[in-house]
């Protein structure tokens, strides 16, 4: 039996109307986005993702604000060149433990080592934080539209020999948190509440609503 493609009236409009831009360099969110069989382009950010974390309330908070400085500075870089008008996907990730420190990407195995042993046994949660900046016809603005994402994720116990050997692999090292649930660290995650995809780097069912709505406005 032949299959035909998963393309939504709202995901066909998309590829039709718009120049389709992810702002990231992840490979996981160009695979997590590529499942929707659109073409885009990737631009990854130059944000030097440097805002100061005292200044927010709130660690959804940041991770929103650093996926908008990211889709702007994205579109501020690639506006005028389009010959679409532009749809750019800005998005970022952080884990925050159960003290409530935001953990980026570590500095170095050591800084891991460290993030992990604080990980064992405890909850994490893992915030994405997802920007789009939408060419709208007739607009002299773009539309600015951004959410966020939580999902929570309970570790096992890691002793120290576990926590050598994970960071030996060199897994940790571009991820925020210092572990990647969905390869090695999927063994020593007891559960999950929430998005997996969100754990992965981008929450795929949050987009698709994004997208539906923005359709049901009549902006794509």
């Amino acid at each position: 039996m032949e299959h035909t493609k998963f393309k939504p009236a709202f995901v066909s409009a998309l590829a039709e109307k718009f120049n389709v831009v992810l702002a990231s360099a992840s490979p996981r969110r160009r695979e997590l986005l590529s499942r929707l069989d659109i073409d885009f382009q990737v631009y990854p950010s130059e944000f030097a993702e440097d805002l100061d974390k005292t200044q927010f309330a709130a660690a959804s908070d940041y991770v929103v604000e650093t996926a908008v400085h990211k889709a702007r500075d994205v579109y501020k870089r690639i506006k005028g060149g389009s010959a679409k008008p532009l749809f750019v996907i800005g998005s970022d990730t952080v884990v925050v433990n159960s003290n409530g420190t935001i953990l980026e990407k570590p500095t170095s195995d050591a800084d891991a080592a460290a993030t992990l042993k604080g990980l064992s046994g405890r909850t994490n949660t893992v915030y994405t934080g997802v920007c789009l900046i939408v060419d709208v016809p007739g607009g002299l603005e773009p539309q600015l539209i951004k959410t966020v994402e939580s999902t929570e994720v309970v570790f096992d116990e890691l002793d120290d020999a576990v926590v050598d050997a994970y960071v030996s692999t060199g897994e940790p090292h571009g991820k925020a948190g210092s572990y990647a649930y969905q390869s090695l660290a999927g063994f020593f995650v007891r559960e999950i509440r929430g998005d997996y995809y969100n754990v992965v780097g981008f929450p795929c069912a949050r987009f698709f609503r994004m997208l539906r709505d923005l359709h049901q406005q009549g902006i794509i």
